[in-house]
């Protein structure tokens, strides 16, 4: 078991000189700005700000159910059903979303998938 661990030669590891190459400046600039420019923080504060406004407005249904009892003289009751369908339309369009991509990857031909 020992014989074929010395057998097998170390890697040559790079010179100091290999070290500077341009190559390697261009990855050191790629690495400090990120490999997609810095958009990836712009999805990241919209995906969040959807996320804050859509469930905020969700969860905070219930400060208006006096309004919304008032405006549309009806009951609670039928008021709550509003609550009910606009976190069931947040649920069911999350479910809609992935299947039209389960469509759309259904849909592909060979030659799109090759290029």
């Amino acid at each position: 078991m020992s014989e074929i661990a010395h057998s097998v030669a170390p890697a040559a590891h790079p010179s100091s000189a290999e070290d500077t190459s341009p190559q390697l400046a261009a990855n050191e600039d790629e690495a400090s700005t990120g490999l997609d420019g810095g958009w990836g923080w712009v999805v990241v504060i919209g995906s969040f700000t959807t996320h804050v406004i859509t469930w905020g407005v969700a969860y905070s249904f219930g400060i208006f159910v006096e309004d919304f009892v008032d405006y549309f003289e009806s009951s609670k009751s039928a008021v709550g059903g509003l609550g009910s369908v606009m976190i069931g339309v947040v649920w069911c369009s999350g479910i809609l979303y992935y299947l039209s991509i389960l469509c759309e990857s259904s849909t592909e031909t060979e030659s799109s998938r090759l290029e």
